[in-house]
């Protein structure tokens, strides 16, 4: 099953269940979520912006309301109309910029990443420069924690929905980055829950490079 990184498929939206429960129920039917083995040592995840859902949601409402307002006060305003077109521009952009899927594969054997844009590879990097974290952002009374993918040249996600339990996460974490042989970052810059499998190589050994030219197609 092909997995897809974004809001309507990483993060649970049954606000019932917590976060770090959906994260293991996930982690337990695939080791490797949100990524798909696809050979060994060789994963892959297809990720949607949410900009691409935004865009695509605020062009239905906009819709919506055109006809609405027509059908109700039976004209159009001025300003309500140059408004409506606007936002209808900005949402037809966003659909354009963000309509091709992003596709990370990682490669724990050779310690290389790779980022895709549709079918055009956009940049290929070593290992350590990708990696799992906790974000924390605090409501004042207590700091909410979510676990990160980022990478250098790539477009970070969020695998999951904030959550209290920290302990929880933390455990889950380093399960997937254990799996995927990934660096794992706690929230704090420095702490004992850091579990770091790779480093900058030497520079004489360093087969980083950014290309803007395909060199073959997605896996």
């Amino acid at each position: 099953m092909k997995e897809i990184v974004g809001i309507w498929v990483t993060w649970n939206l049954n606000f019932w269940d917590r976060p770090e429960d959906f994260l293991k129920k996930r982690l337990t039917r695939n080791p490797a979520y949100p990524f798909r083995e696809v050979s060994p040592n060789n994963f892959a995840v297809e990720i949607r912006d949410w900009r691409l859902q935004f865009g695509y949601l605020t062009a239905i409402f906009g819709v919506v309301t055109v006809f609405s307002w027509y059908f109700i006060f039976g004209y159009f305003d001025e300003y309500f109309f140059l408004f409506t077109v606007s936002a209808l521009v900005t949402c037809m952009y966003l659909i354009g910029c963000f309509r091709q899927p992003r596709k990370l594969v990682l490669n724990s054997e050779v310690l290389e990443y790779l980022w895709y844009k549709g079918e055009e590879l956009v940049y290929r990097g070593h290992y350590h420069n990708v990696y799992l974290r906790l974000a924390g952002q605090s409501t004042g009374s207590a700091i909410y924690y979510k676990l990160v993918i980022r990478g250098y040249k790539i477009e970070g996600q969020d695998l999951c929905r904030g959550t209290k339990n920290k302990e929880k996460l933390i455990k889950l974490a380093k399960r997937l980055a254990a799996k995927l042989n990934l660096n794992f970052f706690d929230y704090e810059d420095s702490s004992s829950n850091h579990a770091i499998r790779h480093y900058c190589p030497p520079a004489a050994n360093r087969k980083t490079s950014s290309s803007t030219r395909p060199t073959g197609s997605a896996a």
